[in-house]
């Protein structure tokens, strides 16, 4: 059960990224980057014909999993590119018998009909450990399946805040590799070898927390109390995925970090689209305060949060279940319901100050107890539960339980609520035998 409620605590929602990927081609062309004539190479994804087939895989590997594939009609991309750096290996057939020895490649974001990023490189012969000087191409126009397509001269993508770079691009001969993983329509052998490739863009962006993305983390209400969890969710709000390793609670994670009104907030979870973490108990009650989530020292627009004495949400899974323990401390669903008059526990957020305070990013301790200042009811299908203990969870950051008597009802799923300190909570769903 700990690892249930520390997945429910954990459980992160993706967001997509500010930019895509969603084209590609790559074509070989003179040293200038004009194209080739009848016989080139023009290796393409769906959105441009997608034959011969570019295949990807991700990371710098000829062995990774192909992303878009196994048939040309799945070989389209659409990638999103959230802050950070993102490395792709190219694989595709060598479909007929000319040699070339330059290739240009052509990047489409966002759905475009002509590239925002084309660069040129030399067929690289040499080893796979060299990768060859690539430039901007300049030169290169066709018309590819009804869209124009011509190099801008560039490597640089820029939508809005966000700024796509290519920092890395090579195109190797089939015999450097001595891979055959695809065919000129298909993710599969056949006894040709192929050509292979890889590039890297690097992504920066501010981070941005979305309109109303600063919620309750566990009812995703907007109103927080001193000491509850809550969540932020936008995009570039990380460079990677990472959770907490320890306690008490780190202020920076990954090289974000995150102040409400002004403080710095312990961090459970961060991640490109999600933060999850801990209202510092410090933050003062009865205001709207500014949220803003910083990035290697890149700072987001501010957003603002109403923090309240107590603002208790329940914690949910699958259809707004509740978080609850039945009385042998499983866990309440339709198929394993708790007994009328049966105890049972309910874990949520949002206590606000408590009796014996608690130190913000410290888990809360057993002896003594820790009660919120304000009084706490509980109802499930508006039939009152007694209430035997309300307080903080001891060995958890920011968690509430309740532990409540289930009312005298007969078999069914009802809504439970929980009020502390006058609020209210979401209505989640327990089920009763």
């Amino acid at each position: 059960m700990r690892t249930f409620i520390l997945a429910a605590l954990l459980a992160a929602t993706t967001l997509q990224g500010a930019v895509k990927l969603t084209a590609l081609t790559i074509n070989s062309t003179d040293t200038t980057g004009k194209i080739q004539g009848a016989g080139a190479h023009r290796f393409k994804t769906t959105q441009h014909g997608g034959q011969p087939a570019i295949f990807l895989v991700k990371g710098s590997t000829t062995d990774g999993a192909i992303i878009n594939g196994p048939g040309v009609a799945q070989n389209g991309i659409d990638i999103p590119l959230t802050a950070g750096t993102h490395t792709y290996t190219i694989l595709a057939e060598k479909y007929n018998s000319n040699s070339w020895t330059n290739y240009s490649i052509q990047f489409f974001f966002d759905l475009a009909n002509a590239p925002q990023i084309s660069a040129l490189a030399p067929l690289n012969t040499t080893s796979t450990l060299f990768f060859p000087p690539f430039e901007p191409n300049k030169e290169f126009t066709e018309n590819l399946a009804g869209y124009p397509v011509k190099g801008n001269g560039t490597l640089v993508y820029k939508s809005g805040t966000v700024e796509v770079k290519l920092t890395a691009f090579q195109f190797s001969q089939p015999e450097l590799y001595n891979v055959d993983r695809v065919s000129p329509f298909e993710a599969k052998s056949n006894r040709t070898m192929d050509y292979v490739g890889e590039f890297t863009l690097e992504v920066t962006a501010p981070p941005e927390i979305a309109a109303g993305g600063v919620v309750n983390g566990a009812s995703f209400t907007p109103k927080v109390a001193p000491g509850a969890l809550f969540s932020v969710f936008g995009s570039s709000l990380a460079a990677t995925t990472q959770s907490a390793a320890a306690l008490p609670l780190a202020t920076n994670l990954a090289g974000t970090s995150v102040t409400i009104g002004g403080k710095q907030a312990p961090l459970v979870f961060v991640s490109p689209s999600q933060i999850n973490a801990q209202v510092p108990y410090e933050t003062l009650e009865g205001q709207t305060v500014p949220v803003v989530v910083t990035v290697n020292g890149v700072a987001s627009a501010p957003v603002n949060v109403a923090v309240m004495a107590a603002s208790p949400g329940i914690f949910q899974f699958g259809q707004k279940r509740a978080v609850v323990q039945n009385a042998d401390y499983t866990v309440n669903n339709t198929d394993n319901p708790a007994a009328a008059n049966s105890y049972v526990i309910a874990y949520l957020t949002g206590a606000g100050r408590v009796d014996n305070a608690v130190g913000s990013g410290a888990a809360a301790g057993a002896d003594p107890l820790s009660r919120p200042r304000g009084p706490v009811t509980a109802t499930i299908a508006d039939m009152p539960a007694d209430v035997a203990f309300g307080g903080l969870t001891p060995g958890f950051v920011g968690l509430m339980q309740v532990n409540m008597k289930v009312p005298n009802l007969q078999p069914g799923t009802y809504p439970l609520v929980i009020t502390v300190n006058g609020e209210k909570s979401n209505a989640a769903m327990v089920t009763v035998q």
